[in-house]
């Protein structure tokens, strides 16, 4: 049978003939080596034209088709990869607008280079008037050189194909190109999300009233009776009770099969001297849920987490392996702003491979309720279930879910403008500093809080685990300013029993805004709390006893030097 020669066998077999004639002129041999430079480049164009002419063919109907649907913005399939709201181009103030952006064409340009480097090679005419320009023995050099290539069958078994083989080679090249083009393919996310990950900056609301309005709480209501699910309920450390919503408790005792696990998130702002007693801390987590209302008996572990550092991350996924059944998926449900999204995203980086990170990254900002649809993203691509391609049988995916946080009208972070909140959020571990105040004193955190000591058989040592700035005064100073003021005292006066001189006996909460500690070796005190008059007092502030960390005053008292701002220094 007669095999096929390709054009780069012939140029290996006739180039060193060429070289071994040494009976031409120096002239001649000269003219005859251009003559076969330019053979050469006609064998190279012909070696990739079965390759490149396919590829480029469908690279110019693939930017034909780019340029004629960048015309008119159509919406992708599905929601937005980052934070799970629903596609529309009509309102851009709205969570899901999408905007059509453009990529950097790398092939384009590779493809423009590569007609540069082709302008001087030789269609077949011009291959055909070089042949026969040339002397009559290299004429015969080369049809001696097809000879000795068709009777040479160790070369014809590696070089030569036949037309099924090119055909097969093709095809292979045009599916490596295709999944290339898949992987490079960016995430289609929308114009809020793009604004929060490039520039921090946002483009709708962030009002509660507007998440209610455009999240997706209906995402919730099956758990209620969903039999047995895994539940991770994520809860920031520093926002105890406010972050467990009454929701979420409800939500947990109406379906008494779930498995709860929590995460405590935000564990790295906690002084570092008090992260030595994690079990202390995990008990005084499980009471303070106890007295919430919250059924204790449904939780399986409690986990003190990272999600900005890592921390416990690998625990908790561990602890999520043990208790997973093979037909489990994963939720995690929290209020607005503990971190959810971060975990996730922490998650995937320390789990998944650097492709499914990509894949599955998830929008994480400092902005409550950057989340406003469900999220899904694989097991399997956290190592944590089976892929399909290895069952026997068909089953379904299992995934981790990420679901929208339930909004707390209360939280003060609300009151703020967005760049407030920004600066709030991005504070790293508490500095706890402790101040000591007479009768007739006044704590004030920024425009937000205020507390009078009233009454006080000895001096009251307050230690504040908050980021907001302290100011120190005199009562009667602020009497002139009530009038004028956002702030309305709490209808009854606050007594308080010292029970050591440095062991704090109750914390006074503040929704999203930390924690004072009371500490002091008195018989009873009062206090006169103030919030914003568009809060309800209730659900904005909460007496903690016992306190969370009772043992962080030192012995030293700040002094205030007349600046909330050098105070806290």
């Amino acid at each position: 049978m007669k095999r096929t020669i390709t054009p780069l066998t012939k140029l290996r077999v006739v180039q060193p003939i060429l070289r071994q004639s040494l009976c031409c002129s120096h002239t001649a041999l000269k003219r005859q080596y251009n003559t076969f430079s330019l053979i050469n480049r006609y064998y190279g164009q012909q070696s990739t034209f079965l390759t490149s002419t396919t590829i480029t063919t469908k690279r110019r109907s693939l930017s034909t088709t780019t340029t004629q649907t960048t015309s008119q913005t159509t919406l992708p399939e599905g929601d937005c990869s980052g934070c799970g709201a629903p596609f529309q181009i009509d309102d851009p103030n709205k969570p899901g607008y999408y905007v059509k952006r453009k990529t950097n064409d790398t092939e384009n340009v590779n493809i423009d280079r590569r007609r540069k480097r082709s302008n001087h090679s030789m269609n077949d005419a011009e291959f055909q008037a070089a042949v026969n320009a040339l002397d009559p023995e290299l004429r015969a050099l080369l049809e001696q050189g097809d000879e000795q290539i068709t009777s040479t069958t160790s070369l014809s078994k590696q070089e030569s194909m036949d037309e099924n083989d090119i055909k097969q080679e093709e095809q292979i090249i045009d599916n490596d190109n295709v999944i290339n083009q898949e992987k490079a393919k960016p995430k289609e996310i929308c114009q809020r999300c793009y604004s929060l990950k490039h520039y921090n900056h946002i483009t709708t609301e962030t009002s509660p009233e507007f998440l209610r309005a455009t999240q997706q709480y209906g995402s919730l209501e099956f758990l209620k009776t969903k039999r047995n699910p895994l539940i991770v309920l994520v809860l920031d450390i520093t926002d105890l009770p406010f972050s467990l919503s009454s929701q979420l408790s409800k939500l947990v005792q109406e379906n008494p099969t779930a498995r709860i696990m929590i995460a405590a998130n935000k564990v790295d702002m906690i002084p570092q001297r008090a992260r030595r007693h994690e079990q202390r801390i995990r008990d005084w987590i499980i009471q303070h849920l106890k007295q919430q209302g919250f059924p204790t008996q449904q939780i399986h572990n409690v986990s003190l987490v990272s999600a900005k550092k890592g921390w416990g991350v690998l625990g908790l996924l561990r602890r999520l392996d043990e208790a997973r059944l093979p037909t489990d998926d994963i939720y995690l449900v929290g209020s607005t702003n503990v971190g959810k999204s971060a975990l996730v995203n922490n998650i995937l980086a320390q789990r998944a491979s650097k492709e499914k990170r990509l894949q599955y990254q998830i929008t994480s900002s400092v902005v409550p309720g950057t989340t406003m649809g469900t999220l899904k993203i694989p097991l399997h691509a956290l190592h944590m279930g089976s892929s399909q391609s290895g069952r026997r049988l068909l089953e379904r995916d299992h995934y981790l879910i990420d679901t929208p946080g339930v909004v707390n009208d209360q939280q003060l972070i609300h009151l703020m403008p967005f760049e407030e909140q920004k600066k709030l959020l991005r504070h790293t571990e508490y500095k706890p500093i402790t101040f000591s105040l007479k009768p007739g004193r006044s704590l004030l955190l920024d425009s937000f809080v205020r507390i009078d000591v009233v009454e006080a058989t000895e001096p009251v040592l307050f230690t504040l685990f908050t980021p907001m700035i302290p100011h120190l005064t005199k009562t009667l100073k602020l009497v002139d300013k009530e009038n004028d003021s956002a702030l309305e005292p709490i209808s009854q006066l606050l007594s308080v029993q010292g029970i050591h001189k440095s062991r704090a006996c109750i914390d006074l909460a503040f929704a999203s805004l930390g924690w004072i500690a009371v500490a002091g070796l008195f018989d009873k005190a009062k206090f006169r709390i103030w919030l914003p008059n568009n809060v309800n007092p209730t659900e904005a502030f909460a007496i903690r006893e016992p306190a969370m960390l009772p043992f962080e005053y030192q012995g030293v008292i700040r002094k205030f030097f007349g600046s909330g701002d050098r105070a806290k220094k």
